[in-house]
C-alpha cells in the first residue's frame, strides 16, 4: 500500500498589497485670521490592516464651492459626508506621520475680501509610491474677510473677580452676494498659571505668544467644581447698530490664582444652509494675578444695648453694654474686631481697639465699661489674610448706674 504525503492547500494567492494609507476619517478647519487650519488624525495601517512603513504625504485640496439655497456642491457632486470627485486642486503638500496632524493654507487675497464664499477641503494621503486610497470627507470654511483683532487687551483684579477691557468696536452686518455676515462676539480663552513669587503687585499685565500657553484640558463649564485649567467664555454679541461695550467680569476667577487671557473676535457666517466661524487673530496674552488683597464689607445692624452682669468673684452686679451686629456672610471670614470711644474718660478723643483677638460671633459684651460714662462703638470685619474692612456705623450708648 502506498503512503500519501503532502499538506493542506494554501488557497488561492493574495493580490500584493499598495500599502495604501487608510482615507483620513474626519477633518475640521477652522478659519482664523487670513488661514485655515485644518486639523486630522493621520492613520497608523494601510487599507491591507498593516503597518505604515516609510513616508507620507499629504494633499490638502481646497476648491470654491457652489452653494444654493439647499445644498452645496463640490466637483459636480452634492456635499454630503462623501464626495467621490477627484480631491483638486491641491493648494499644499505636507509630510505627516501617524497620529494627530495639521496644516495650514495661507488664503490668497482674492479669498480674503468680500463676499464670503464657502470652501471646500478634502485631505488625502499619498504613501512612498505616491498612490492614495482618496480623499477624505469635505469639509467647509468661510472666505471673505476677518474680523480686526481685539486690540489694547488688559486686566485688573477686583473683589468680584478679573475685570477685562479692550478696544470697543462697533460692529455691523453686511449681506454678501452669497452669504449673509451674522452678529460678532469677543471671545476669550483662560488658562491658570501658577500665581508669580516675586510680584509684589495684585494685578500684573504682560505680554506672550500663544505658545507659552500649555493647558493640561479645557472645559466650557463656567461653574466646575473643580476649575479647569482652561476655560472658553463669551462676552456677548454685538449686531447692527449694537456697540462693543469693550469689557466684561469673569466672575468665575478664584482668590489666590493667577490667569492668562487672549481674546478673538469671531463673526458667523450663513452661506447655503451652512454656518461657519470666522474669527480673527488672538490678542496678546495678559496675565492676571488674584491675591487676597479684598477687605471684607463693613458690618452693619450694630446696636448696643445697656445691662448688668453678675461677677462670678462676688456675685456683684457690674454695669455691661452687650453689642451685636449682622453677621458676615463673605467667605474666609476670620472674626471681627470691636473698637470704643470713651466720652468722659482721659483718652475721649481716641478709638481703641478692646478685643486683642477678633471674636468669632457677631456679638460682643464690654465688662469694662464705668456706670454713668458714654461711650461710641464701631465694628471691623476681618478675613482669614488679615485683611480688616471700614469701620462699622457708630453706635452710642451710656453704661448704667445702679
Amino acid at each position: 500500500m502506498a503512503l500519501l504525503s503532502g499538506c493542506a492547500s494554501p488557497g488561492p494567492p493574495q493580490p500584493p498589497s499598495l500599502k495604501l494609507p487608510e482615507a483620513i476619517s474626519e477633518v475640521t478647519a477652522s478659519r482664523v485670521g487670513n488661514e485655515v487650519r485644518l486639523q486630522w488624525t493621520t492613520p497608523s495601517r494601510t487599507t491591507d490592516k498593516l503597518s505604515i512603513v516609510g513616508p507620507v504625504q499629504a494633499e490638502i485640496c481646497r476648491e470654491i464651492a457652489v452653494a444654493t439655497a439647499a445644498s452645496v456642491r463640490v466637483g459636480q457632486n452634492a456635499a454630503k459626508g462623501t464626495v467621490t470627485a477627484p480631491c483638486s486642486p491641491v493648494v499644499l503638500r505636507v509630510q505627516v506621520k501617524p497620529g494627530a496632524s495639521e496644516a495650514v493654507d495661507g488664503l490668497p487675497a482674492e479669498l480674503t475680501s468680500a463676499p464670503a464664499r464657502i470652501l471646500a477641503y478634502r485631505v488625502q494621503l499619498r504613501n512612498a509610491a505616491g498612490r492614495t486610497a482618496g480623499p477624505s470627507a469635505v469639509v467647509f470654511a468661510a472666505s471673505g474677510p476677518a474680523p480686526h483683532a481685539v486690540e489694547e487687551l488688559h486686566g485688573t483684579a477686583t473683589k468680584d473677580g478679573v475685570v477685562l477691557e479692550w478696544k470697543a468696536e462697533t460692529q455691523g452686518t453686511g449681506n454678501g452676494a452669497q452669504g449673509t455676515e451674522g452678529a460678532e462676539t469677543v471671545e476669550l480663552d483662560r488658562f491658570i498659571v501658577e500665581p508669580a513669587k516675586t510680584t509684589a503687585a495684585a494685578t500684573s499685565t504682560t505680554a506672550a505668544t500663544t505658545a507659552d500657553l500649555k493647558p493640561e484640558h479645557k472645559s466650557a463649564l463656567l461653574a466646575a467644581t473643580t476649575e479647569p485649567t482652561e476655560l472658553r467664555f463669551r462676552a456677548g454679541a454685538a449686531g447692527s447698530g449694537t456697540v462693543d461695550t469693550g469689557g466684561m467680569i469673569d466672575r468665575t476667577a478664584q482668590i489666590g490664582h493667577a490667569y492668562r487671557y487672549t481674546a478673538q473676535r469671531v463673526r458667523s457666517v450663513e452661506l447655503a444652509g451652512q454656518r461657519l466661524e470666522v474669527r480673527s487673530l488672538p490678542s496678546s496674552v495678559v496675565t492676571v494675578e488674584m491675591k487676597d488683597v479684598f477687605p471684607p464689607e463693613a458690618p452693619v445692624g450694630l446696636v448696643a444695648v445697656p445691662g448688668f452682669a453678675v461677677t462670678a468673684n462676688d456675685l456683684t452686679q457690674k454695669p455691661t453694654i452687650d453689642l451685636s451686629w449682622e453677621p458676615n456672610m463673605e467667605p474666609h471670614i476670620a472674626g471681627y474686631r470691636v473698637y470704643r470711644h470713651d466720652f468722659s474718660g482721659e483718652t475721649a478723643d481716641a478709638w481703641q481697639q478692646l478685643n486683642s483677638l477678633a471674636v468669632s460671633v457677631a456679638a460682643y459684651r464690654d465688662l469694662s465699661v464705668v456706670a454713668g460714662r458714654k461711650y461710641g462703638y464701631r465694628v471691623t470685619a476681618v478675613d482669614t489674610a488679615g485683611n480688616e474692612s471700614k469701620q462699622s456705623n457708630e453706635v452710642l450708648e451710656t453704661a448704667p448706674a445702679q
